[in-house]
């Protein structure tokens, strides 16, 4: 199309050097010039029109026919051939002559038939095929006008009227490859409500399709598309994704008592967990106190007792009982005991009797206390009185006080023990500081039936004794001591929200174009994060599917050629190679495996990224060594060849030096391959690796073991390949060292009508026990047709077996009548021949019976 300035350029090489004042050689060795551009490029094509009538050739043309008038015979029909461009236009014959290629034949033979022949209409078109491999396509043809040997058209041997056709045996299998996808279910739905579009349950759990990719192949283990395997192009199977489970409690228990009976303490509710959230499910809720075990969680409240509503009640004191009984008087030391009760506290007083542990028990008062039962002559003395308070604070320096009062004045001489007791007041033993305390926050208090929202805190005031105990507030209450706490807050407690995800985003391209390992992404979003006890937000964000399989396809080159110097056996040449279309699963490892190029019909020519294809290239053809000019030559190369004459044939050295003359020497030099470098005389030999398949590495190597590129004859280099084309792709067969497909032992070759080998057949083979085996032998046959195929599937052949012995190892009996009647069958033939061979006793007499020779023949018959 004259986009770029192409060049066209020859160039030739010196063969002979100008020797003995022959002409010098010129400098110009290269020429290059522009090619000629065309303004438009075109493409071209013959069109060939239908066949005329078959004419007949004149007589003198046809040397052998009878004459002129015969109106059948041998004759020619002829076609138009017009040149056409690709759009259909006419064009000018000598444009197709130089871009269409080779010009089609204008005249084929064709036949008139003659009143004697056979007249047959022409073949139908082949029947499509009834089958992939090994299917069957079939033509005819009918049988027309009368004809003289109508009875011998009728012979469907020599006239057939039916061709069958073997289809082509395209076998393709279908592999799966890569992994599996995520497993993906059903696309949501869109239902409509109202006018209005809502966003249906979309399912995030349940049955569900995992996909994997197949890649289909032909029987030269080349890619193709899918569909040639009658597949969608993957493998589908069932999986489930589980659906999330929430944590279940059970419902909440009633309000405990207060944990304290006199002053602030708690109360509490609990709940029970009945089952843990598991696949993402909604998580239990976030109480305050949760047990050890964490199969409770537990609610807690303060609450407060009055100190005065429960109150221990005592019943008077027994009778002081004397303990010791061996004393003549009723006297003396003694026990005496009182009933101490809980009750209730009203305002009218102790009511009803409560559980003991309902009151304090550190304010228990005693049930049981030593006593003394006075003599008459003792002093009799009253109940001690309540202590008298201590002054605060308790410092240690003030005491307190109780009194006593005589009742009953002693005998003489006898005197009342003292009637006051005075005790120093003690911190936390008698006397005791008082102070307000508050309990800790409850939790938030909702109202009734509520789960989430606003609610409220509260705590207790209490007053706490030195030591720790609560008592009425009363005791705080009279030192007018200043409360500055906050008894209630407001609260919230945050409202569970479930997780909302968008749709699934639309599948993405496939991250290749062909191959094995593209894959299709597609990917949701967080509408809204999840908020308290909701159900959280799933881990699966995005989701893969493999691609379906499609082959790649590229243009590769191909292996250079040898390099061919024009008219020269060394120097600089050129090598070529050509550029073919390749199938590859998309990987780097994968060479490529050649197809027709109309598979790269629609791909841009471009080789490893380069757009410029290069199919041709100068190369050089090294020559040998220093070849020994001037003064080398004439004396080193003319002393070797006369070694060589001496050493090799036996010449004797006059003879030797005779015939040593430059050119002789030069010729025997080229001939026996000895050249002289630098003043030695060496030798040079092909060498060649083993063979590796169809391919060894070949190199040229002097007598003294350096391997050197140039020095041995090209006329005598071994091949380096020996790779049948087309490849040997039968089973059963190889490529032999001919370059052609040979069968391997036990095969046999079946030749197309090409010359080509069609297939190998298995060598039929029979095998005859012998009385010294003791197994059985397997006798294997093929009937109808040897050469068919072995496989039991096509159903043209059939194997079978003869068992000799039986299961405990004898002869059966058949194997006996064998035997029996080859013997007779011996006897037979020896006296058949016998007689054959006895002299007749008339000899006089003619004999016109001749015995015909016996010809024993197996037909392969299964039934012998």
């Amino acid at each position: 199309g004259g986009v770029t300035v192409k060049k066209q350029s020859r160039h030739r090489v010196i063969i002979q050097l100008p020797a003995n004042g022959g002409r010098e050689c010129p400098d110009s060795l290269f020429e290059e010039k522009e090619c000629e551009a065309f303004p438009v490029c075109y493409s071209y094509r013959w069109k060939t029109h239908k066949w005329r009538r078959c004419q007949l050739v004149p007589w003198y043309v046809r040397q052998d026919s009878p004459g002129a008038h015969e109106t059948c015979g041998p004759g020619l029909q002829a076609r138009a051939i017009t040149c056409r461009r690709e759009d259909g236009g006419q064009a000018d014959i000598s444009e197709c002559l130089k871009y269409a290629g080779p010009l089609p034949s204008l005249t084929q033979m064709c036949q008139i038939p003659c009143q004697d022949d056979c007249q047959f209409t022409n073949w139908s078109k082949f029947s499509s095929c009834n089958g992939d491999c090994g299917g069957v396509r079939t033509r005819k043809r009918t049988l027309v006008g009368k004809s003289k040997k109508r009875d011998k058209c009728k012979n469907s041997q020599l006239y057939p009227l039916i061709e069958n056709q073997f289809c082509p045996c395209d076998k393709y299998s279908a592999q799966p490859v890569g992994n599996w996808s995520d497993c993906i279910l059903p696309e949501g739905k869109m239902e409509v409500l109202l006018g209005m579009k809502v966003q249906g349950d979309v399912k995030e759990c349940g049955q569900g399709y995992r996909y994997q990719a197949m890649a289909c192949y032909d029987q030269n283990n080349r890619l193709v598309e899918t569909s040639r395997c009658n597949s969608h192009g993957y493998i589908e199977e069932a999986c489930i994704i589980p659906c999330p489970s929430d944590c279940k409690l059970s419902e909440w228990s009633n309000w405990s008592r207060c944990s304290k009976s006199c002053g602030s303490g708690v109360k509490v509710r609990s709940k029970w967990l009945r089952e843990k959230p598991y696949n993402g499910g909604r998580p239990c809720p976030k109480l305050d106190h949760v047990n050890q075990c964490g199969l409770q969680v537990y609610e807690v409240v303060p609450c407060h007792s009055d100190c005065s509503q429960y109150v221990w009640v005592t019943e008077p004191w027994s009778v002081c009982k004397v303990t010791n009984v061996d004393l003549k008087e009723n006297c003396g030391e003694g026990v005496q005991t009182r009933k101490v009760r809980c009750m209730l506290n009203t305002a009218d007083g102790p009511s009803d009797t409560v559980e003991d542990y309902l009151c304090d028990p550190e304010e228990m008062p005693l049930g049981a206390r030593k006593c003394t039962l006075p003599c008459p002559e003792d002093c009799v003395m009253s109940e001690w009185g309540s202590w008298s308070r201590c002054s605060l604070p308790c410092n240690g320096s003030s005491v307190r006080k109780r009194s006593a009062e005589s009742l009953r004045q002693p005998n003489d001489g006898k005197s009342c023990p003292v009637a006051t007791e005075t005790e120093v007041c003690t911190l936390n033993k008698n006397c005791y500081h008082y102070d307000y305390n508050v309990t800790d926050w409850s939790t938030c208090q909702l109202s009734e039936k509520a789960v989430c929202g606003y609610g409220i805190k509260t705590r207790m005031l209490d007053c706490v004794r030195s030591d720790g105990k609560s008592v009425d507030l009363k005791y705080c209450e009279e030192l007018g001591l200043e409360k500055t706490w906050q008894m209630n807050t407001s609260c919230v407690v945050e409202c569970p929200v479930n997780c909302q995800l968008s749709d699934w985003s639309p599948w993405s391209e496939c991250s290749q174009t062909c191959g094995l390992t593209g894959k299709m992404i597609r990917r949701r979003t967080i509408n809204q994060p999840f908020q308290g006890d909701g159900r959280p937000c799933p881990s699966q964000m995005e989701q893969f599917k493999p691609c379906p399989v499609k082959p790649c396809y590229r243009w590769q080159y191909g292996q250079w050629t040898a390099c061919k110097v024009e008219d020269a056996q060394c120097g600089e040449g050129t090598r070529v190679r050509n550029m073919s279309c390749v199938v590859f699963d998309g990987s780097i490892e994968d060479g490529g495996k050649v197809v027709d190029e109309e598979f790269c019909g629609e791909i841009e020519p471009i080789i490893d990224g380069n757009k410029k294809i290069i199919l041709e290239e100068t190369c050089t053809v090294p020559c040998p060594g220093n070849k020994c000019y001037s003064t080398c030559y004439i004396n080193m190369l003319f002393k070797c060849c006369i070694l060589r004459l001496v050493g090799e044939y036996g010449l004797p050295m006059s003879v030797a030096a005779a015939s040593g003359n430059l050119k002789s020497c030069q010729q025997i030099s080229r001939k026996m391959n000895v050249l002289c470098v630098d003043g030695q005389c060496y030798e040079y030999k092909w060498m060649a690796s083993p063979w590796k398949g169809s391919s060894r590495t070949v190199w040229c190597q002097r007598s003294d073991g350096l391997n050197v590129t140039g020095g041995c004859l090209v006329m005598r280099q071994p091949d380096a390949d020996r790779s049948c084309n087309p490849p040997c792709s039968q089973p059963h067969a190889y490529c032999s060292e001919t370059r052609t497909c040979s069968c391997e032992d036990g095969y046999t070759e079946v030749m197309s009508s090409d010359g080509t080998l069609e297939q190998c057949t298995l060598i039929p083979v029979v095998v005859i026990p012998t009385m010294e085996d003791k197994k059985g032998d397997v006798k294997t046959s093929r009937a109808v047709n040897p050469t068919q195929p072995s496989s039991n599937q096509s159903g043209r052949g059939r194997t079978w077996f003869l068992q000799p012995f039986g299961p405990d190892g004898r002869l059966k009996t058949w194997v006996y009548g064998v035997a029996a009647g080859a013997f007779v069958l011996l006897i037979f033939i020896v006296s058949m021949i016998y007689l054959a061979c006895k002299k007749p006793k008339k000899p006089q007499r003619r004999q016109n019976n001749r015995l015909k020779p016996l010809t024993l023949a197996y037909d392969g018959d299964a039934d012998m």
